[in-house]
């Protein structure tokens, strides 16, 4: 049987009863059990030492993995900050680019408004280039008219024209009133003249432009018109004879014309805008009424203009 020791502690009371005593047995057997006490003694520094040892390995460890992955922390570090670098760039390029668009807008307005000023000048100078055509022609009227007054003067009476060696006098002054075809006539006859006989184109040509150039009008077409010595025969319809008595065999009649309207048209005309929309220089006579109030153009030899002034 294995030994033990008792051991015996007394505690003493200090309460006021002090004869009552208090006493505590225990055994420590000594044997077989004590081995496994240090056994587990030895277990337990052993674990410690094992988990020393991790440790100190961790810490190892996770020193080396803090060492390795520095340079990746500053690099990450650099890179936020690069990236906080970027979107700064880019909202100020985001900022430039609205300005940009809106001064592009602006200029694209400007640009729009500069092309209907262009657009207007243009207009402008086409007409302005129009007026100066016009004026041109104007000029080159003038001057062969000034070419003629220079040439006739002397040789037709005053506000007459020479072509060849003919005095022609138109009537278009507001100042003398629109005649008959018989009164145009007697006025003519009073210069010596008569009605113009308009029998070849070189005659139809020139009394075209002239009355072109005086550019005469009325608000009714039919009252335009300029009395010519050409007359149809009273006892032969359709027969239309100068008053030279020469039988017209070329006419430059308008489209239609002459067609003896109601059987009351039997004198003939020229006119500056007939027909008004198809105006031709060769189809620009018309038979009207004797009777009519219109301008007239008398005709005479320039020698026979030398003896009326004389």
């Amino acid at each position: 049987m294995a030994n033990s020791e008792t051991y015996t502690e007394n505690w003493l009371d200090t309460d006021d009863n002090q004869d009552q005593k208090a006493v505590s047995t225990f055994t420590v057997r000594d044997g077989p059990s004590f081995p496994q006490y240090r056994l587990v003694t030895i277990c337990l520094g052993l674990l410690s030492a094992l988990l020393l040892i991790v440790a100190i390995v961790l810490g190892v460890y996770c020193n080396k993995v803090s060492e390795s992955h520095l340079p990746l922390y500053r690099n990450l570090t650099q890179i936020s900050s690069e990236l906080e670098q970027l979107r700064a760039v880019q909202n100020n390029v985001i900022h430039a680019k609205e300005e940009a668009q809106r001064k592009l807008h602006r200029e694209l307005t400007s640009l729009h408004q500069l092309e209907i000023e262009l657009q207007q000048q243009t207009t402008s100078v086409d007409n302005f280039q129009a007026q100066i055509e016009s004026l041109r022609k104007e000029k080159t009227q003038m001057q062969s008219q000034i070419s003629s007054l220079e040439v006739s003067c002397g040789l037709c009476l005053p506000g007459w024209d020479l072509l060849n060696s003919t005095c022609y006098y138109f009537a278009i002054s507001d100042a003398i009133e629109s005649r008959s075809w018989g009164e145009a006539r007697k006025e003519c006859l009073s210069y010596g003249a008569d009605l113009v006989v308009v029998d070849n184109w070189e005659k139809q040509e020139f009394i075209n432009k002239a009355i072109q150039a005086l550019r005469y009008g009325s608000r009714v077409w039919h009252l335009t018109g300029f009395w010519i010595g050409l007359k149809e025969e009273d006892d032969t319809e359709g027969t239309w004879t100068w008053l030279d008595g020469t039988e017209l065999t070329q006419g430059y009649w308008a489209d239609g014309e002459p067609n003896d309207y109601r059987r009351n048209e039997d004198c003939a005309a020229i006119y500056s805008n007939y027909p008004m929309r198809t105006w031709d220089p060769r189809k620009t006579w018309n038979d009207a009424p004797c009777r009519n109030a219109l301008k007239w153009i008398c005709e005479m030899k320039a020698k026979a203009a030398q003896e009326f002034k004389l």
